[in-house]
């Protein structure tokens, strides 16, 4: 994955891939995964969508991984919330409570993330971070996850 590429689509604002209003399936779908309030998702590559906030108004604790600093800054900003920031490993990370639920979205390169210091996750929710990787990465997304 070229971090280079992604920061300059971030700056420039060439995200014709965000979804402002949020993915419209997910309402539709999610609540048949049957999780307790409670529980943990892991939201990779998350950009800025507002879909952390329907999972947390949801009563889930949301941890959301982005690259682009910017997309954390300005997802932020879009909510309204004021989060609380300091660091986790290797990521920035920024969290604010939402409704029922909680969002973290950590700051840095998915591929750091570990098991050893971030938990444990209920659930994924992936509404296009799959596809926004080169087809041979793919495969190392999805053993990662």
């Amino acid at each position: 994955m070229d971090h280079d590429f992604w920061h300059e689509r971030w700056n420039a604002q060439q995200i014709g891939f965000h979804q402002p209003e949020g993915h419209p399936m997910l309402p539709r779908y999610w609540p048949s995964l049957e999780l307790a309030a409670d529980s943990r998702v892991l939201v990779p590559l998350c950009g800025k969508t507002p879909d952390l906030c329907w999972l947390a108004a949801a009563g889930h604790a949301v941890t959301g991984i982005e690259l682009s600093q910017r997309a954390a800054r300005d997802f932020f900003t879009d909510q309204n919330l004021t989060p609380d920031v300091d660091t986790l490993g290797a990521f920035e990370r920024y969290r604010a409570a939402h409704g029922e639920g909680t969002i973290e979205l950590l700051v840095g390169d998915f591929f750091a993330a570990e098991t050893a210091t971030l938990g444990v996750f209920d659930a994924f929710y992936d509404r296009a971070a799959l596809i926004a990787l080169p087809p041979a990465m793919r495969s190392d997304y999805v053993t990662h996850l």
